[in-house]
């Protein structure tokens, strides 16, 4: 793929990433706080049964972080410390 082929297929991908974006906030423009809780416990219960479903070797993988990239590790590791 050439590159004005490569940078219009990233401009597409932003702009659709963006729609998307305002999209899902558009659910949540007119809420009230209280409508927001409530749906963020109702997604807490969801996510905690299906994280119930999972063998205790699949939860351990499912909850683990992202390990940090290497660059952001040489970061901390150049923090001073106190």
């Amino acid at each position: 793929m050439d590159p004005a082929t490569q940078l219009l297929e990233a401009q597409r991908a932003l702009l659709d990433e963006r729609a998307e974006r305002e999209r899902e906030a558009a659910l949540w423009r007119d809420a009230s706080p209280a409508e927001c809780l409530a749906a963020m416990f109702a997604l807490c219960r969801e996510a905690d049964h299906y994280l119930a479903q999972l063998t205790p070797a699949q939860l351990e993988r499912a909850l683990a972080p992202d390990p940090l990239p290497p660059d952001t590790l040489a970061l901390f590791a150049a923090l001073p410390r106190t």
